[in-house]
């Protein structure tokens, strides 16, 4: 090859540390730092968004009154966690009477879930102060049309949502009548704290505390949306 030749290639081929390298070198350094802050971005604002369509959904859905300290969801790792929060009952349930007064509430979901019919979650665990049954002029228990109408009636109600592990702490337990001509009410203060059980239906999580009050004999007799409440329970 002449010497010339060798001249002109050497002119063409930029230097490692030419101008011309290092503008490339920002350039991609940049594109790839601007789309790190944007992915950051956009998963936090989904973490942000999450909690908000679930207190969005829970009122529309359900009727009840609702408001909690603090709400994390993790969209990542199917997770969702709520402390010091109260929900209220839905009309027609002791106007004013909250349903739960909630410490703590877990839950991690498999991630089979999202492409499943079927809900499947790992753990939940739920801590609560206080909780009311409340059973409506027609007969209805309160936390049952919650879970319905929050969950709809296969998951909330039937099994296409389990639960694989289950923790129960709830210190006391209200139980108000207003079916009978002469509305009835209980105040127990049970202290459960029930661990590793499974559950089916979102109702399923209270097992133990429908066990305890059906052996105590506080529920009361002949109504239907109990009976059938505890059909449900004793099933697993």
């Amino acid at each position: 090859m002449s010497q010339e030749k060798k001249e002109c290639k050497n002119v063409d081929r930029p230097s490692a540390g030419s101008p011309i390298v290092s503008r490339r070198g920002g350039v991609l350094k940049s594109a790839f730092f601007s789309g790190l802050f944007l992915s950051a971005a956009i998963i936090l604002a989904w973490m942000v968004a999450l909690p908000m369509a679930f207190d969005y959904k829970l009122e529309k859905d359900t009727g009840c009154s609702w408001g909690a300290g603090r709400l994390a969801c993790n969209p990542f790792g199917l997770n969702i966690r709520i402390e010091d929060a109260v929900l209220g009952n839905s009309q027609g349930f002791g106007e004013g009477r909250l349903m739960m007064d909630i410490n703590r509430f877990e839950a991690k979901a498999k991630l089979k879930t999202l492409i499943s019919g079927t809900a499947e979650i790992e753990r939940a665990y739920l801590d609560l102060d206080r909780v009311s049954l409340i059973v409506d002029e027609q007969g209805q228990l309160n936390l049952e049309k919650f879970a319905k109408d929050l969950f709809g009636e296969s998951k909330g109600l039937g099994n296409q949502l389990r639960i694989e592990q289950c923790h129960l702490k709830i210190k006391t337990v209200e139980i108000m009548d207003f079916s009978s001509p002469t509305p009835t009410h209980n105040l127990l203060r049970l202290g459960v704290d029930i661990d590793d059980y499974k559950a089916e239906g979102a109702l399923g999580i209270f097992k133990p505390l429908f066990e305890i009050v059906a052996r105590a004999e506080y529920l009361p007799e002949g109504i239907s949306a109990i009976a059938d409440a505890k059909t449900v329970i004793s099933s697993f």
